[in-house]
C-alpha cells in the first residue's frame, strides 16, 4: 500500500490506486456538467470500467455533454460525522456517448443499475479521465471536545 503525502491543512493526498479503490466502493457519485449556460452538478449510479467511469442515462444535460464530447467532473465521497473523517476522489476527463452494441453488450454485464424508476434509461456515457485525485480527512490525533480551526478551514 502507497503512503499518501500529508498537507498543511490537515489533509491527505490520495494516489491514483487509492483513487481507484474508492471510486468502486460506492454507488452514487456526482457528474458536473455545463448545461443551460454554466456548471450543473446532478447524481447518477455508475460503475468503473477499467479506467473509464460509465453511467446509464436518458436525454438531458449529461447526454448532451458527452454527444459534444465536452469536458466534465465526476467526484464521490464518502463521510462520518462522529469520527471526523471523510474522503473525496475528483476525476475530470472527457465524456463520450457509447454507440458501439458489443461495448454496451459488455457494460450490461456489469451490473449498473439505476435507482430512479419510471424513465428508461437506455444511452450509456463513459467518461475519460485525463486528471484522478483524491483526498483524504484522517482522524482526529486531538479529543474532539477540543477546539479546533473553525468549520470553513478544512474543506474536501
Amino acid at each position: 500500500m502507497s503512503v499518501a503525502v500529508a498537507l498543511d491543512r490537515g489533509l491527505e493526498v490520495l494516489d491514483t490506486g487509492q483513487c481507484l479503490r474508492l471510486l468502486g466502493s460506492v454507488a452514487v457519485g456526482r457528474i458536473a456538467v455545463d448545461a443551460d449556460g454554466g456548471p450543473t452538478v446532478l447524481p447518477v449510479n455508475y460503475v468503473v470500467d477499467e479506467w473509464t467511469i460509465v453511467v446509464r442515462t436518458t436525454f438531458g444535460a449529461k447526454l448532451v455533454a458527452a454527444a459534444l464530447e465536452r469536458p466534465v467532473a465526476f467526484e464521490v465521497d464518502d463521510f462520518d460525522a462522529a469520527t471526523r473523517t471523510g474522503w473525496s476522489v475528483l476525476v475530470k476527463g472527457t465524456a463520450e456517448v457509447v454507440t458501439s452494441a458489443e461495448v454496451i453488450d459488455r457494460l450490461q454485464d456489469l451490473g449498473l443499475d439505476t435507482w430512479a424508476e419510471g424513465v428508461t434509461r437506455d444511452r450509456w456515457v463513459r467518461i475519460h479521465p485525463n486528471q484522478i485525485t483524491g483526498r483524504r480527512i484522517p482522524p482526529l490525533t486531538r479529543p474532539p471536545s477540543e477546539p479546533g480551526p473553525p468549520n470553513n478551514a478544512v474543506m474536501l
